[in-house]
């Protein structure tokens, strides 16, 4: 595992999802696809659990502000993109955040090992959470 921290982008394969974005012709599909791709009630592997939360970061900065030390090129992708419109996929945001945040996840697995920032990593989530609700 590369990167490794409790804010959105400070995970390599967020990272990774976020490039995906950056050169999509039709981000707002794009979105809509990460957020539900994977959407099952089934067990969520990591790199699901990691397109969700880069979905719902993008959306929230869209909607709201850019949060935390996110990467120079995910802020002016924002700025490039500020029109985009977004709002109809907040209560898909809420669904996949939840479900980042259940049992049947393995990036909260993971989190909770780690007990220094667990409750960072998962406030950070809950922020979010509570904005699109």
């Amino acid at each position: 595992m590369g990167a490794w921290g409790y804010h959105t982008f400070e995970d390599d394969v967020t990272c990774d999802w976020a490039y995906d974005l950056y050169n999509t012709e039709d981000p707002h599909q794009f979105l809509l696809l990460s957020l539900t791709q994977h959407l099952s009630d089934g067990y969520i592997e990591y790199d699901s659990c990691s397109s969700f939360l880069g979905a719902a970061e993008t959306i929230y900065a869209l909607l709201f502000h850019i949060r935390d030390n996110h990467p120079d090129n995910f802020k002016e992708w924002i700025q490039n993109n500020r029109d985009l419109k977004v709002a109809d996929l907040k209560p898909m945001c809420v669904r996949s955040l939840n479900r980042v945040l259940s049992e049947k996840s393995e990036l909260n697995e993971l989190w909770s090992e780690n007990e220094e920032d667990y409750s960072n990593w998962k406030n950070n989530i809950e922020v979010m959470l509570n904005a699109f609700k």
